[in-house]
């Protein structure tokens, strides 16, 4: 018995140091955005309204959002300390074909918390060849793995500025379990144009200053376990402005990502999720609730034994 109760103590010993080894080592090498990645992702607009720069009319169509992201490896290893480096490239596209607008977003961040570096030569490019060096802040792309129900810092570019996204909900979406968080830009301004009072609907034909104003309703679905946004929603409404009203709406439309990348993501994203959850929580509990009850259990016997034997 005595026999017993000592294999029972070091497979106790073993199952605890298991857990830390899990807890402590593999779960922070797996929880770590990577460097190499590579991924599409479509967002789908329909009845958007947006002004024309052809006809200088406001229209209604559809819009589709077509963004890939590419990790660039040699610059994140370069740099080191646990950032990843990732381009952006954005090409938005009405119903008839003609493409409505392009960017590139240059982001640093940290690899676990997600949270922005300032490093790498960040920068944002809405017109091709200027590049416009940024400062990024807070969170821009995913959560951080092991997500909380708070708020958190998230950057949009039309300001360049984060705004407190604050969590407001559980829901199931393609059978995982995400939280969903919400952010209100209210009208700010992001810039200013002159254009003739005729185009304002004003009488006149002097040419006046009028400010370009932006708000949105951004929506996150998160999976917790490894902070990566599922599904998105954003509510946009852009428009021209003067003498504090508006005159001309530049794009209105409630854009997110379409089905199949909902799908995508989730199909990805779901296994991962439930394997860092294990590495991070189930596994290092059961161990260590094991763990706990051989030693203890070896320890009884152990003594018991020794007891007898005097």
């Amino acid at each position: 018995m005595r026999r017993f109760g000592l294999i029972l103590v070091g497979l106790g010993a073993f199952l605890l140091v298991t857990a830390a080894l899990v807890k402590f080592y593999a779960y922070p090498k797996l929880a770590v955005a990577p460097k190499n990645q590579d991924s599409i992702t479509v967002l789908s607009g329909p009845g958007a309204t947006i002004f024309d720069t052809s006809s200088l009319k406001e229209i209604q169509t559809d819009l589709t959002t077509k963004v890939r992201t590419i990790g660039d490896v040699d610059e994140a290893n370069d740099h080191g300390d646990n950032v990843v480096v990732w381009y952006s490239k954005s090409s938005t596209k009405s119903s008839d074909g003609i493409v409505r607008s392009r960017s590139t977003d240059k982001v640093a961040f940290d690899a676990t918390s997600g949270e922005a570096v300032n490093c790498c030569g960040e920068y944002v490019e809405n017109e091709e060849g200027d590049p416009q060096e940024v400062k990024h802040k807070g969170l821009l792309v995913k959560f951080p793995f092991n997500t909380q129900k708070q708020t958190y810092d998230w950057w949009d570019d039309n300001i360049n500025q984060v705004v407190p996204i604050k969590f407001v909900d559980t829901e199931t979406i393609e059978g995982l379990n995400l939280y969903k968080f919400e952010q209100t830009i209210e009208p700010t301004e992001t810039g200013t144009i002159d254009l003739p009072l005729s185009l304002l609907g004003e009488e006149g034909d002097a040419t006046v200053t009028a400010q370009r104003l932006y708000s949105n309703v951004r929506t996150l679905w998160v999976e917790p376990n490894t902070g990566v946004i599922i599904k998105r929603m954003e509510q946009q409404n852009n428009t021209i402005a003067y003498n504090g009203e508006d005159k001309i709406t530049t794009t209105k439309v409630d854009i997110g990502y379409d089905d199949a990348t909902v799908k995508a993501n989730a199909d990805k994203y779901g296994p991962l999720g439930s394997g860092l959850k294990l590495a991070h929580t189930t596994l290092p509990l059961l161990f260590g609730i094991l763990g706990l009850l051989a030693l203890i259990g070896g320890a009884f016997l152990t003594r018991r034994q020794g007891g007898q034997d005097a």
